[in-house]
């Protein structure tokens, strides 16, 4: 009886202390929001205020003159294209509540940056119990990449929202089978298509994952459910493209545009930006290092540790395949090895920090002990990565994270203006 009580009073207490940290994570992001004037004004920022602008003050209408201009001008083509109608349209509706203000809009970015971390909880506490969704969801919360996310004009703190209701929502269909997840699947995948085009690597993960876990003859997933996933976004946002843009030609124009950008013919690559998005397959690896060393050497320690095991809880297999997926997906492509491209494989990472942690203590027999030591772990994790994204962020102001600005800001090269 005695034990239970502490364990319990452990337990009251890391939520307790636990909050506290994610609290302050939450307004560590909005308090570091750059000013109006510190925003990306020329680059990939103003195109997105622009293009938000135009909607909200022209209405549908605006989208294909913008898409028209874009493909007109070879300097807009450097930067985001219109045609991610999911961001736009959402930007121009908080716009419209909002002041006309960057600063709104990346107010946007930290709203869904909260939004992130409660559905995170929400789903790791339903599959790996309250204590360890305590435990991830402070990790996500000081992973240096998601909060200077939640403060920047980009669509990545949204995307990284709707990849992870997606991801999560999938994996309730798999567990439980019923229509009401499948329907919420479609919907929050549906606006991750809209919101940024390299959504679409999502679809093969997810017929994988179908495959993996549909047991032989179970009448309640079926191959309607699997041809659901590509036919349901497909007719849906395709008649929303066709209606948004005016028609085939502009949508047939989209798509060639899309297809040179994504997957340029040798020798057809002429912004230098882009040479910043090559490298090795384990590109990713060394930047997250840079970001948040101690979560990425833990995960890696824990996929390691089921492989060599060949058994895992569901979940774990799943999120494993999610990002074994998108790791291999984006590392194998030639441009796109910039490590906000691949920020939601987070969360996996984050998750298998804590269970690899949990592993490591699992010797301890007293529970309330393992528990004390495992948080105890992630308090240092949690102040190493504090560390780095003040460094990294604030006093470098760094506005893409690609490796070589890491490199500099970690000392691990000179700076430029040394030669």
């Amino acid at each position: 009886m005695i034990l239970c009580d502490k364990t319990f009073g452990i337990d009251r207490l890391i939520r307790l202390v636990s909050w506290i940290l994610i609290s302050f994570s939450i307004l560590a992001v909005f308090m570091t929001t750059p000013r109006e004037e510190g925003f990306a004004k020329t680059a990939d920022e103003g195109y997105y205020f622009m293009y938000a602008m135009a909607v909200k003050e022209g209405g549908m209408a605006q989208f294909p003159v913008l898409l028209q201009q874009h493909l007109s001008d070879k300097v807009a083509q450097l930067f985001p294209h219109p045609g991610r109608i999911g961001y736009v349209l959402l930007t121009a509706g908080w716009l419209s509540i909002f002041p006309d203000t960057f600063l709104s809009l990346a107010r946007l970015s930290w709203f869904c940056f909260v939004l992130f971390l409660f559905v995170s909880f929400w789903f790791s506490r339903k599959y790996f119990g309250e204590r360890t969704a305590s435990f991830y969801t402070v990790l996500l919360s000081i992973h240096p990449l998601l909060m200077t996310a939640g403060r920047r004009v980009l669509q990545d703190s949204m995307l990284n929202l709707f990849w992870a209701l997606s991801i999560w929502f999938f994996l309730d269909f798999l567990m439980e089978k019923k229509r009401r997840q499948y329907a919420l699947f479609l919907l929050f995948f549906c606006i991750s298509l809209s919101i940024k085009e390299a959504s679409a690597i999502l679809w093969a993960f997810f017929a994988c994952a179908f495959v993996l876990f549909r047991e032989k003859n179970d009448p309640r997933l079926t191959g309607r459910h699997l041809l659901g996933i590509f036919l349901v976004p497909v007719s849906v946002l395709g008649l929303l493209y066709l209606w948004l843009l005016g028609g085939w030609a502009n949508g047939l124009a989209l798509v060639r545009y899309l297809i040179g950008v994504h997957f340029p013919a040798a020798g057809a690559v002429t912004n230098a930006y882009s040479l910043f998005g090559m490298g090795p397959w384990y590109k990713f690896i060394m930047d997250d290092l840079m970001l948040s060393p101690w979560t990425v050497l833990l995960a890696v320690g824990y996929l390691f540790h089921i492989m060599l095991n060949r058994r895992a809880a569901k979940p774990v297999t799943y999120l494993a395949l999610f990002l074994v997926f998108l790791y291999g997906v984006m590392s194998a492509m030639k441009y796109t090895k910039i490590i906000r491209f691949v920020m939601s494989m987070e969360i996996t990472v984050c998750l298998f920090a804590v269970l690899m942690l949990e592993e490591i203590f699992a010797a301890e027999k007293k529970d309330e002990r393992r528990a004390l030591f495992v948080f105890l772990s992630v308090c240092v994790i949690y102040l190493v990565n504090s560390i780095n994204f003040v460094h990294l962020f604030v006093r470098w102001n760094i506005y893409d994270p690609i490796s070589y600005w890491l490199l500099q800001a970690q000392k691990v090269i000179p700076p430029r203006s040394l030669f």
